[in-house]
């Protein structure tokens, strides 16, 4: 007889790139998710039309009232997960916090609207994810408050660790913090399966990090301000990546390459792989600028952190390894493991947006597969995109 899937629900689920990695490992269901940006929760409902969705901010959500519209009684649920919004924990806003103080944001304190939730639903275990400062910052503050509402609620085990997307098969090097608990039998966070380093002298060598060009070279090559949606692919599927994200799909969307700006195209006639500002003449130099700004990337390492400003070669490493222009849409999808099959809605910033902010899926599936074997008792099969 095949196992009953285990259910999730997904707070602040943008298009669902945390669900998407709990589909990919198998064995779960996603039965609802919130968000307040309406074109996430809309890209969310098409990638998950079996869930159910919670529009608006979670701080006006009824969380009992949810929970019936569910049938789930309290306790009954398997897997709560979710990705409060992180601006307030970031480095690069520091400076808009009075004296500096992180947790002065009040975007912060959606992590005491997700520990309603969890007070509330009671789910078996659960995996809060963010970027790496929030488990450090104020010595740990947030943390500890985190661990010790869960240990009022009766969650027996929590851990805490900062994880790098590459180590888990994504062609990306994203270090985020993740939180996961549960209430009856151990749960661990995943141990890598991918490494930067050759281990010759390992009896089980870790698999090496996926490159940029592991994940997109069998994508068309185009110019700036061209492209198709759908449109066919380049080439045969190169390498079990590309195969994976690939599924059943027979055409390509999203692959379509927005026009530079007369300076952004003079500034990129400079670069060659893995080149930055560094090389450019005086001329060309931004008055200000950081060290993987206006950056074009290599084929043979993973890709630095995708955002939501994927598409302006001003805020990171976003020019193509050869070609004249910044990464499409799905190039930013493929290195951040998003199957080919996903849907993202709205307009560009949008779209971009929602594949900069979500949780990597090949990064929630290690995860998903780790909750599942200590729930479970056994490895669960993976689904097919």
């Amino acid at each position: 007889m095949k196992d009953k899937p285990l259910r999730v629900v997904d707070l602040f689920s943008g298009c669902g790139g945390f669900s998407a990695g709990f589909v990919m490992a198998g064995g779960f269901e996603i039965i609802a998710g919130n968000d307040f940006d309406d074109d996430s929760l809309a890209a969310f409902r098409s990638n998950h039309p079996g869930a159910l969705c919670w529009s608006g901010s979670i701080s006006d959500l009824d969380a009992e009232r949810l929970l019936e519209s569910m049938s789930l009684a309290r306790g009954e649920l398997e897997v709560l997960i979710g990705g409060p919004p992180c601006q307030g924990f970031s480095r690069n806003r520091a400076r808009r916090h009075q004296n500096g103080r992180f947790v002065d944001d009040p975007r912060n304190y959606l992590f005491v609207e997700f520990l309603r939730f969890v007070k509330a639903f009671m789910p078996r275990t659960l995996v809060v994810e963010n970027v790496a400062d929030m488990i450090v910052k104020e010595n740990g503050r947030f943390k500890n408050e985190i661990f010790e509402s869960l240990d009022l609620f009766g969650y027996k085990t929590c851990h805490a660790a900062v994880l790098n997307a590459a180590d888990f098969g994504v062609p990306q090097r994203r270090r985020r913090a993740f939180i996961v608990a549960s209430r009856d039998v151990p749960v661990n966070l995943p141990s890598p399966s991918h490494s930067s380093r050759t281990q010759n002298d390992s009896l089980i060598p870790l698999d090496p990090w996926r490159t940029i060009s592991d994940a997109i070279s069998d994508l068309p090559s185009i110019e700036g301000g061209h492209g198709a949606s759908p449109g066919p692919y380049a080439k045969a599927a190169q390498n079990d990546y590309q195969v994976l994200l690939r599924g059943s799909a027979t055409t390509v969307s999203e692959h379509v390459a927005w026009r530079l700006s007369q300076i952004q195209s003079e500034r990129l006639n400079f670069l060659d792989q893995g080149d930055g500002v560094e090389v450019l003449p005086l001329s060309l130099t931004p008055k200000s600028t950081y060290g993987s700004a206006y950056r074009r990337m290599s084929w043979d390492i993973p890709a630095l952190t995708i955002t939501t400003w994927m598409y302006h070669p001003g805020s990171g490493m976003f020019y193509h390894p050869e070609d004249h222009r910044t990464i499409t849409i799905r190039e930013g999808a493929r290195l951040q493991s998003f199957p080919d099959s996903t849907k993202f809605v709205g307009g560009k910033v949008a779209r971009c947006r929602q594949v900069g902010n979500a949780v990597p899926p090949l990064m929630g599936a290690a995860i998903a597969k780790a909750i599942y074997s200590s729930l479970t008792g056994s490895v669960p099969v993976p689904t097919l995109c």
